[in-house]
């Protein structure tokens, strides 16, 4: 990977930390003018080389996951090529967005052609008519510069070019620094900038730019998109800086935030974690009411959400309060139970897996995340499944009373009544966005996430009825528990998470709830705990039969006699299985 040289916060405050807030997109397009952004303006054009700093970091941010990285610059594709050294990784865009492939200029109509063709002619002598101007001909615009020009000269040469050319059917006028460009085709800056959003699916937008063209590109941007404009004049974007080294520095600084968000740098620890379960899968929340990482339909099946893992490209489901990321929230269980609670001032999130109506010996095909959120205020909730660890595309329709994914085996569906949802692109998926004022809906939303069923109208049974034995499930087991003097709590909490890893329909016992974490940061090896690893199994059964409960190592000495009548000899036992007792997939 290359290195980025300076990435010193920017002197704005409000810019580092937008540029922070950017470096978490899941989906991040950062683009750019080049002649006077990544190239300081000259005098000869075909002198602009861009500043190394700023192709270095243009290079480094798109060598980064879910990173792409664009120049869209009024100049000809081949002549922008040419001088910037068409860096690999970085999709160049002529023309004003008129040119994403060389040959564009076969593409245009014959009508198109003549009418390019009689501007240029009139532009060519224009310029040999007034000293220090001159023509730049491009595929589907020609451009008439009169930057060296004496301010006389220049300012003739223009009026010129207005009476003769402006006006005509099918010319189309672009005004930038010292030049006048007609084209035959309109498009500009900005209708790139969404055509390059809408193929990389990006979540958020870095443009920047010097010129009065690269408006329509500022134009364009809102939400968590950030517009930075390089030296004076008036502009809509939200920040500037002054010349082509501060941009090097602010694409530096970028590059440094999101390798090390990348890298994991303000991931929550595993410990911060909290887990759900219903005796056939599990799922994992983050500080914050976040969850990262859940399989489906069993613990050992492919994830559904693994932001844990992948980042937030690859799967999170978040509830939180709006505009109040400042406020950190507080998370625990209730009493004995899985029932976790997330608390912020004003709102208050309980989580849990539904286990009511033996559900936790059912064979494994549906299970209910349910979240009830209370409080007041407006709230905020991000829902981005993942089908197969995001591996594939993942879409959603929104029908009456929540969401449903599309085109997928296993039905899967978000109870969501009274929730506007608003979905978003993000790479070759789909995010659903809401956000929904408590205090309008009497102080009580309840969401259901459910896998294994497309019904979205009401459960038979009420939400509260559901929680009440759900909790029952697991205060009555916690309450059986002989508890040593030493660290009762610690000890009973620790029981009640070897509980949660049975795997209720088999008597498999699951060594985690996690996959493919490393065994030590920045190392190449990783271990996959979400199967049943028959030592390790052995070591939580012992652990809870001197606890008082039995029924765990029971069961797992039936499933392991069951492993066993399947082999052709007992020295043929594998170190691990899946919790059905199957060898692992290849």
């Amino acid at each position: 990977m290359h290195e980025t040289h300076d990435a010193t916060p920017p002197a704005d405050p409000a810019l580092d930390n937008a540029l922070g807030e950017l470096a978490r997109a899941p989906m991040l397009l950062v683009a750019s003018d080049y002649d006077g952004t990544i190239a300081p303006i000259v005098n000869d054009p075909t002198r602009a080389k861009p500043s190394r700093e700023a192709i270095v970091a243009l290079r480094a941010l798109s060598e980064l996951p879910h990173t792409n990285v664009a120049l869209i610059s009024g100049r000809s594709l081949a002549d922008l090529a040419s001088l910037s050294g068409d860096p690999e990784g970085i999709h160049l865009v002529g023309s004003h967005g008129s040119e994403f492939d060389l040959g564009f200029a076969d593409l245009l109509s014959p009508e198109a052609k003549a009418r390019h063709e009689q501007i240029s002619e009139a532009l060519q002598r224009i310029a040999r008519e007034h000293p220090g101007c001159f023509v730049e001909v491009k595929p589907a615009s020609v451009a008439l510069h009169y930057r060296n020009a004496d301010e006389d000269v220049g300012r003739a040469a223009l009026e010129r070019a207005e009476q003769e050319l402006l006006g005509r059917d099918g010319v189309f006028v672009k005004r930038g620094k010292m030049v006048l460009e007609l084209a035959v085709v309109s498009t500009h800056k900005g209708d790139a900038l969404n055509t390059l959003r809408q193929r990389f699916g990006a979540s958020a937008v870095l443009f920047m730019g010097d010129d009065k063209t690269d408006e329509d590109a500022f134009a364009m941007l809102s939400g968590p998109d950030v517009g930075i404009k390089v030296g004076e004049g008036e502009t809509s974007a939200r920040f500037r800086v002054a010349d082509t080294t501060e941009v090097a520095r602010v694409l530096a600084r970028l590059s440094a935030l999101r390798s090390a968000w990348i890298a994991g740098a303000g991931a929550a620890p595993i410990e911060s974690h909290s887990m759900l379960t219903d005796l056939r899968t599990v799922a994992l929340v983050a500080p914050g009411a976040r969850i990262t990482w859940m399989g489906a339909p069993r613990i050992d099946s492919p994830a559904v959400f693994a932001e844990l893992l992948g980042g937030p490209i690859a799967g999170r489901f978040a509830i939180g309060p709006a505009g109040n990321a400042g406020a950190e929230p507080t998370q625990t269980y209730i009493g004995d139970t899985f029932h976790l609670v997330t608390e912020w001032p004003g709102v208050r999130v309980t989580d849990y897996m539904d286990c009511s109506g033996g559900r936790t010996i059912q064979r494994p095909g549906r299970t209910d995340i349910v979240r009830v959120v209370e409080g007041t205020g407006r709230i905020v909730i991000e829902y981005a499944p993942r089908l197969d660890y995001g591996r594939r595309p993942t879409k959603l329709v929104v029908r009456p009373d929540g969401l449903a994914v599309a085109d997928w085996p296993d039905p899967i569906v978000l109870r969501s009544p009274g929730v506007r949802w608003c979905l978003e692109d993000e790479g070759p998926h789909h995010t659903a966005r809401a956000e929904v004022d408590l205090d309008a809906i009497g102080g009580r939303l309840e969401l259901e996430f459910r896998y294994g069923v497309g019904d979205l109208s009401p459960a038979v049974v009420s939400e509260s009825k559901r929680s009440k034995q759900t909790a029952r499930i697991w205060s009555n087991w916690a309450e059986d528990l002989e508890l040593p003097g030493v660290a009762p709590d610690l000890v009973k909490r620790s029981a009640l998470v070897l509980r949660g890893l049975c795997h209720g329909p088999t008597g498999a016992i699951a060594a985690a709830a996690t996959t493919s974490l490393p065994e030590c940061i920045g190392g190449v090896r990783n271990w996959d705990y979400r199967y049943c690893w028959p030592r390790d199994a052995s070591l939580a059964a012992s652990a809870l039969v001197r606890l008082g409960s039995t029924e765990e190592a029971v069961r797992f000495l039936d499933w392991m006699l069951g492993v066993l009548d399947r082999l052709p000899s007992p020295d043929r036992l594998n170190p691990i299985y899946t919790v059905s007792g199957d060898d692992l997939p290849a």
